[in-house]
């Protein structure tokens, strides 16, 4: 057998499951020039969640005033954002509004990455 062929071959076998188990995204629902509002939706993958984590970057001086329904750590321009247990579930395949933030700085709605 080729070890290209060979599914336990470690850099040629099934991918993580783990990799893929959500997503998400940032809607700007708000916005007054010096601020604005954003709501989060994590969407489920193939599996039901049990919990959250997201991580984003800003790219130019946003920062979080105020948030609601999340945990949240900021340093410097990263943010990662988490459930606080009772928005952790969500069903596979379902996309739910997790949590909201205020923010200034101009509008922008970052690459956010999701795990589970």
């Amino acid at each position: 057998m080729d070890s290209a062929d060979d599914p336990t071959d470690p850099t040629t076998g099934p991918t993580d499951p783990a990799e893929n188990e959500c997503s998400a995204s940032i809607d700007i629902v708000n916005d007054w020039g010096s601020g604005w509002q954003g709501n989060v939706t994590v969407t489920a993958a193939d599996g039901d969640l049990n919990g959250w984590t997201l991580d984003w970057t800003w790219p130019s001086g946003q920062t979080i005033q105020s948030h609601w329904n999340a945990e949240l750590s900021v340093s410097g321009s990263s943010v990662t954002a988490s459930d606080v247990g009772w928005n952790g579930g969500i069903a596979a395949g379902q996309s739910v509004e997790v949590f909201g933030f205020v923010a200034t700085g101009d509008s922008v709605s970052p690459q956010v990455t999701c795990s589970a």
